[in-house]
């Protein structure tokens, strides 16, 4: 290879685009790029049916909510059919409604980015339309179908696939997640209805989690109010629950997903209260597990 020849190659792998990866490792770990490339369906759909709940949610999250693999994606969903295709085709066509409508207000949309959320959200609830065979896959199905509504601004559908969700898997992650989203006074909830919605969940760790969304959610949206005094106020009116959270027990050493948002959500908060030190302790643990939520609430 030439000189010129290899400046070229390098120069393409160095401007070469990167992708997060939201499997955070679960891709690399399973093989399921090389599955991918190599169009090994049935390793694909047999690596995913013996994956629990959170590992399905993290692959499809990994798999989908991203352009990386599209054409790969598009391969296999075209290859033949099945449930596990057509789950991961609901995953995929909800990721492309939301990333249609961007992150724009309501009414600063244009037609055309109204039309392709709507459109992609119309295939997505198709896709989930089916009886799954196993409760997982149903249960991944109803957790997704929850930002389906979301969108669709259907708040009893929204509520009755949550219910759906964790009937079937009572710690469902994803379900909380986005029915969390659901529930916040930005969408179809209010402050009341999420501090009700959080308060009630029995799992000890999981409602750590959603305590941690409840004050970054409250935060974001004072700061959106009035950003001058918005910490004050913050500490004002949530004083006693930041004080529960961040005296609970502390994070466990595991690779889950629920730790992960944990750990982001905790490293969000100590952000916002000045504690530079605990922040700076977690940054470690971060590397590579950088979600997408809450930082993009603040562009950090």
């Amino acid at each position: 290879m030439s000189f010129l020849d290899k400046l070229v190659s390098s120069g393409t792998a160095l401007f070469a685009k990167k992708y997060p990866d939201y499997s955070y490792g679960l891709i690399d770990r399973l093989g399921v790029d090389a599955m991918l490339r190599q169009q090994r369906w049935e390793a694909l759909e047999a690596t995913v049916m013996g994956l629990d709940s959170e590992d399905l949610t993290r692959l499809l999250d990994g798999l989908c909510l991203t352009d990386k693999y599209e054409d790969a994606l598009r391969s296999y969903l075209a290859a033949s059919s099945s449930e596990v295709r057509q789950l991961v085709a609901g995953a995929y066509h909800l990721y492309l409604a939301w990333a249609r409508r961007t992150g724009s207000y309501g009414a600063a949309l244009t037609e055309k980015q109204i039309e392709g959320f709507l459109h992609f959200l119309h295939e997505a609830n198709n896709d989930f339309s089916r009886n799954f065979s196993t409760p997982v896959l149903e249960a991944e199905s109803f957790a997704r179908l929850v930002r389906v509504y979301m969108g669709f601004s259907e708040v009893e559908a929204a509520e009755s696939s949550f219910a759906n969700a964790v009937h079937l898997v009572p710690t469902h992650l994803l379900a909380h997640l986005n029915y969390f989203r659901t529930s916040t006074p930005r969408w179809l909830g209010s402050a009341e209805a999420l501090h009700d919605y959080v308060s009630q969940v029995e799992d000890d760790r999981l409602r750590r989690l959603l305590q941690l969304m409840f004050l970054i959610e409250m935060y974001s949206d004072l700061q959106n109010e009035n950003r001058s005094t918005a910490t004050a106020t913050f500490r004002e009116q949530h004083g006693e629950l930041i004080s529960e959270v961040l005296g609970a027990t502390a994070l466990p050493a595991d690779d889950s997903l629920l730790t992960i948002y944990t750990r982001n959500y905790l490293a969000c908060l100590y952000r916002i209260l000045g504690q530079s030190q605990q922040e700076a302790a977690l940054k470690k643990q971060l590397e590579g597990r950088r979600t997408s939520h809450p930082w993009i609430y603040f562009g950090w």
